[in-house]
C-alpha cells in the first residue's frame, strides 16, 4: 500500500478551533494545551504553524517558536489515524527547515519521560536528551529536554 499524499500548509486563524481539538485528541487532559494558551503560542512573535493535510482531512500541526539563533517545538500533533504514515517527520522535516531559513541553530522541545514513541521519534530525527525538567506536566510527570542543532539543512527526504 503506498503512503498517502501528504499536502504542508500555513496555518490560518480560521484553523483554530481544529487544531485546539486535535491537540485534545493528541494528549490528557492536564497536558493538552487550554485555547488561551494555544492561542497564545501561535500569536508570539516568531511563532510558525504547519498543517499536514491527508485527503480533505488535516492529520497534524506542528507549532514552532524562534528567539534569534534558537528554536522551541511547542507541539508536534498527529491524529491516532494518521500516526506511522511519516505526517509527523513531514511536519517535523518542514518546521525544521524553515526555522533554519530564520537563522536558528538549534531546536529544543520538552516530552513527557514515559512516552516511548514519542521519545524514538525525536531520536530517529537527531534530537538528542539534554536533562530531566522534573514536574513539567504536573507533579510527579517529568519532560524530557531535548535538542537538535540545525546546522545546514538538507531538502532532501532521507526516508
Amino acid at each position: 500500500m503506498a503512503a498517502p499524499e501528504i499536502t504542508l500548509r500555513l496555518y490560518r486563524p480560521s484553523d483554530f478551533e481544529m487544531l485546539y481539538r486535535i491537540d485534545q485528541a493528541c494528549f490528557p487532559r492536564g497536558i493538552a494545551y487550554g485555547r488561551d494558551e494555544l492561542k497564545s503560542y501561535l500569536r508570539c512573535d516568531g511563532s510558525h504553524c504547519l498543517l499536514a493535510v491527508v485527503g480533505n482531512e488535516v492529520a497534524g500541526f506542528i507549532l514552532t517558536g524562534r528567539s534569534g539563533k534558537l528554536g522551541h517545538i511547542v507541539t508536534l500533533d498527529v491524529l491516532e489515524a494518521h500516526r506511522r504514515q511519516r505526517v509527523g517527520s513531514s511536519l517535523l522535516r518542514a518546521a525544521e527547515q524553515e526555522a533554519a531559513s530564520h537563522g536558528v541553530k538549534r531546536m529544543y522541545l520538552e516530552t513527557a519521560t514515559d512516552n516511548k514513541p514519542e521519545i524514538a521519534l525525536w531520536e530517529h530525527h537527531g534530537y538528542r536528551k539534554s536533562g530531566t525538567v522534573k514536574n513539567y506536566y504536573g507533579r510527579g510527570l517529568d519532560a524530557f529536554e531535548m535538542y537538535k542543532p540545525l546546522g545546514a539543512m538538507s531538502h532532501t527526504d532521507p526516508n
